[in-house]
């Protein structure tokens, strides 16, 4: 297990109250100037996914951080607008999206994010599976509430499954704690200059993760991520949380709110972020030990041959072996060593390349998973990781 060095407290700035009851917001700091570029962006967002699909759209429905209020904010050019990325779904009529549909809609996200300024994702999903979706905790977090309409009847939100967090498998903490590794992983393997508001967004999302499962574990899960620091902080005693944990969640907090504004301890974020990565890898693999049996260690956890995710609820158990097959045909991944769905192969080479990367007997685990040749360049390694990412996520 990874040990955390004794430092001075994460926490640089104070948690922004929660939106006031009756004001519904986009972003967590309530700035109008932000909230009138976020509207109109939904807005141009709206317009433009309806004149590609036509009547074939039902409606748009909106995700994430901005449905539930917490959305970021940061200043460029003396101007307020979005950080964290639109996690949108385009509900359509009749029968499920087709491949070139989807083709569409993702080169659709591609150039609004060119043309925006931050990332626009658009899921497609047909009407009739509106109320068959699976308890994960994309959906959980929906369903508490974190939904808008922006386009389309107001019923539509209605429509979705009504989950709570007892519903959620906890195999939904592995997959989140894992996407949030390969955020880490992928910081590991780009240049630190220039990419310095990527280290801290991924960082703090991981402080997130950890914080967020152990809710999910003792069923007291809460919609934003405001009330959720409201419970850690009542089971800050607790040694599954503890004081280090509840304070890198009210750092995060405070990072979401402006991360224009936020700053690491003492102004050095290398020292921030090894301390950080250092403590999430032990809040991870303890989670990951006491949820699947896994190992505490990276290097152990990258080689374990047990299975991860028991009950993907997104996955039916005779598709492992399909997904993995058409992950190799791909060349997203190879085949051997097979380790299952590539959700397995994604959790193992994350920790490994996250928590361990400059371990040489992790990072040669993690080249073997990925298919790259012994030794290969960061390079090499980043490009093969996003690709598993994409099917394994």
């Amino acid at each position: 297990m990874i040990a955390a060095a004794a430092a001075p407290a994460l926490t640089s700035a104070a948690a922004p109250a929660p939106p006031r009851p009756g004001r519904p917001r986009y972003t967590l700091c309530g700035d109008p100037r932000a909230e009138m570029v976020v509207a109109r962006d939904l807005a141009s967002i709206a317009a433009s996914t309806e004149e590609l699909l036509g009547p074939r759209l039902c409606g748009l429905l909106l995700l994430g951080g901005y449905a539930r209020g917490e959305g970021g904010v940061v200043e460029r050019a003396g101007e307020l607008g979005p950080f964290n990325d639109y996690d949108l779904v385009a509900v359509v009529r009749g029968r499920a999206a087709g491949v070139h549909e989807r083709v569409r809609l993702r080169a659709h996200g591609h150039a609004l994010t060119q043309r925006l300024g931050v990332d626009v994702d658009l899921l497609p999903l047909s009407e009739a599976a509106l109320p068959r979706l699976p308890p994960t905790l994309f959906w959980l977090d929906a369903a508490l509430g974190g939904v808008r309409v922006v386009m389309g009847p107001g019923a539509l939100a209605g429509r979705l499954p009504r989950l709570s967090p007892r519903r959620v498998p906890l195999d939904e903490c592995g997959r989140l704690l894992m996407n949030r590794a390969a955020g880490l992983a992928l910081s590991n393997l780009e240049p630190r200059a220039g990419n310095e508001d990527r280290i801290a967004r991924h960082g703090h999302k991981a402080a997130f993760a950890c914080g967020d499962v152990r809710l999910l574990a003792c069923g007291r899960y809460r919609p934003s991520h405001v009330e959720k620091l409201a419970e850690l902080e009542r089971l800050e005693r607790s040694p599954a949380v503890g004081a280090e944990l509840v304070a890198a969640y009210r750092d995060a907090v405070a990072f979401r709110a402006r991360p224009d504004r936020w700053r690491p301890p003492g102004g050095d974020l290398a020292a921030w972020y090894a301390r950080l990565r250092a403590l999430v890898a032990r809040w991870h693999l303890d989670h990951e030990a006491w949820r699947a049996g896994a190992p505490a260690d990276p290097r152990a956890y990258a080689a374990f041959r047990g299975r991860l995710f028991r009950a993907l609820p997104d996955v039916r158990p005779w598709a492992a072996p399909l997904a993995a097959a058409r992950a190799a045909w791909s060349g997203a991944a190879p085949l051997l060593p097979y380790v299952g769905h590539p959700r397995e192969r994604l959790a193992r080479v994350a920790v490994a390349l996250a928590y361990a990367p400059d371990d040489p007997a992790s990072r040669a685990a993690a080249e073997r998973l990925l298919g790259a040749a012994a030794g290969a360049p960061d390079a090499v390694l980043r490009e093969r990781l996003l690709s598993l990412v994409q099917r394994g996520g």
